[in-house]
Formats: structure tokens, sequence, C-alpha cells
């Protein structure tokens, strides 16, 4: 006792048991901490190819507006659709008269960009000429349809950029042709394959909702079907 003041230190047995007690709270708030970490691990999705590639469309979707996509689609869509009209099957594809897509294959040959191109199209195309006039006319079809409607506009964009390729590879040393005119012929369906331009003005904007729905329940046609629209 030193001023009426009295100090009173603990025990060691005392000093013990509150070390005890603390350490408890901190192993308890400690477990109780990864405890919270770990459902919130659980409960954030695992990310996957297929979520970061989903991402990525998303992105381009979000950052260009669609509309413009859809209108551009449509008239896209509509150049192919006229271009299929002139593939007539009466006149076995222009070999009758010698106009239409005969005379264009003929001008591919005479000016060809690549030599096998040419041997592709002397060897093989000529000699079966109605069948792949036919195989034109069908693939023109099937992507104007596709694009005019909006109906799994991924799938005929994909075509699509295959068809202006084949087109592109062909024309391209015929005289007074303007490459940067096919180039764009490819450019356009690329954009539309990339945005999911199908979802304005189209069809597509319907179809996706339930096939997202479809696809994250496992259906695995669901999964495939929905990167088409």
């Amino acid at each position: 006792i030193e001023g009426g003041v009295t100090v009173i230190f603990p025990t060691t047995e005392a000093f013990m048991a509150q070390h005890e007690v603390i350490q408890g709270w901190t192993e308890r708030g400690a477990t109780r901490r990864a405890t919270e970490a770990a459902e919130t691990m659980r409960e954030q999705p695992v990310e996957t190819q297929e979520s970061r590639a989903a991402a990525r469309i998303g992105w381009l979707s979000a950052t260009a507006p669609l509309w413009p996509l859809g209108l551009a689609r449509i008239a896209y869509g509509l150049l192919w659709w006229q271009q299929s009209k002139w593939k007539v099957p009466s006149d076995d594809f222009g070999r009758k008269s010698g106009g239409g897509l005969w005379y264009w294959v003929q001008q591919e040959i005479q000016y060809p960009t690549l030599g096998a191109y040419k041997d592709f199209l002397v060897n093989v195309m000529i000699p079966h000429w109605t069948f792949f006039g036919w195989m034109t006319l069908i693939t023109e079809t099937f992507i104007g349809v596709t694009l005019i409607l909006g109906l799994f506009t991924r799938l005929g964009s994909l075509v699509a950029i295959g068809m202006a390729a084949n087109i592109t590879l062909g024309i391209l040393s015929v005289p007074h042709e303007w490459g940067w005119t096919y180039t764009m012929l490819i450019m356009l369906p690329a954009i539309f394959l990339l945005t999911g331009a199908g979802r304005s003005f189209g069809v597509d904007a319907f179809l996706a909702p339930p096939l997202e729905r479809a696809a994250a329940t496992g259906n695995p046609l669901a999964r495939l079907a929905r990167w088409l629209v």
C-alpha cells in the first residue's frame, strides 16, 4: 500500500486462465473467418474456358449497339438473296447461255489467283458442274434466309465467311475487280458472328433465353445450339 492505493498483481494461475480465454476467442474468430471464406468461394462460380468465352462475346455485344448491326445483317442477307437469284437451274447455271455462274467461273480460270484453285475448278468443278451449281444456289439461299430472319445467325455468318472467302480467292485477280469489296464481304459476317447480331430484329432474340436456360441444366444439344444464335 502506497499513498492509500492498493496495487494487486494477478497470480500465475489467473494470468494463464485469462490467456486461455483470449486464445479461445482468437481461434474461434479465425475458424469463423475461414468458414465464411470457404462458403464465399463455394458460392462463386468456377471460371471456365466456356465462361471466359461467353464473357468476351458479352463484352463485344455490350460495346457495340446491336440495332445497327441488326439492320446491317438484314441488308447483307438481302445481298446474298439477290445474288442467289441469277443462279438459274433451267439454264444449267449459265452453261447453256454462257452467262451467270458459268461466265464468272470461266473468268476465274482465265485469271487465276492460285494455280491450285484453278486446277480445282478445271478438274473438279467443271466436270461436276450441275452439282456445284446446286450447291452454290443452296448455300447462298441459306445465307440469305438465316441473315434476313436472324435465325441461327452465327451459323449463317460462318457459312457466309467461307463462301465469301471462296469467291474472293477465285475472283481477286480478275481485271477491274476491287479487292476491298470482297474483304468487306468477309468482314461483315465476321462481325455478325462475334456480336450475335441476330438478337436484334431477329428470331434469335426469342431463341437465346430458353437455350441459355436449357444449357445451364447441362443439356448438350442446347449448349451447342446457343452458340449458333
